[in-house]
């Protein structure tokens, strides 16, 4: 638990922005129907279990205590542990050979370098504005707007220098 039930659930909805931002970048990146629907699919699930998580974790705000400045850290904290194992076994255990060692820099390099060059502005914007959402930040004033136009300017960096490790 990340401090309190607020925090628990606000980490679940950052996990649910990656996702739900995830397929639809992939949706996007694609012409295959089959593939586009199922996407689709899959991002529309996972904003509805982003919204189930934001709608509890609204109400236990008040309750705990829990200030936007924590809030905010929860987020990051969140959000940084995108580069923990999880990600980079997956591709290990879809990619390697059955026999190969897993090496997290590597699996991690290879997976992120694929993932981030399906992202758009759109991808990023509407992720920045989820996690604003439950931080407690209007998305669309100044500050989101400068919080949207810096993770894309991230989200390129990272995607560049992960593509030249790779």
């Amino acid at each position: 638990m990340r401090g309190s039930l607020t925090g628990e659930l606000l980490a679940r909805c950052i996990v649910e922005t990656g996702t739900s931002s995830f397929y639809s970048a992939l949706r996007d990146a694609t012409d295959e129907p089959v593939l586009k629907a199922i996407c689709h699919r899959i991002a529309g699930d996972e904003f509805r279990h982003y919204k189930w998580f934001y709608d509890y974790m609204k109400r236990y705000i008040a309750r705990e205590g829990v200030t936007m400045l924590r809030r905010a850290l929860v987020a990051v904290s969140r959000i940084r542990e995108t580069d923990d194992d999880e990600l980079a076994f997956a591709y290990h255990a879809a990619n390697d050979p059955l026999d190969a060692p897993y090496d997290h820099q590597r699996c991690n390099v290879a997976y992120a370098s694929r993932a981030y060059g399906f992202y758009r502005p759109v991808h990023t914007e509407r992720a920045v504005s989820m996690v604003l959402k439950v931080i407690g930040i209007d998305p669309t004033g100044w500050f989101g707007g400068k919080a949207k136009a810096f993770a894309w300017k991230k989200m390129r960096s990272r995607a560049e220098a992960l593509r030249q490790a790779a």
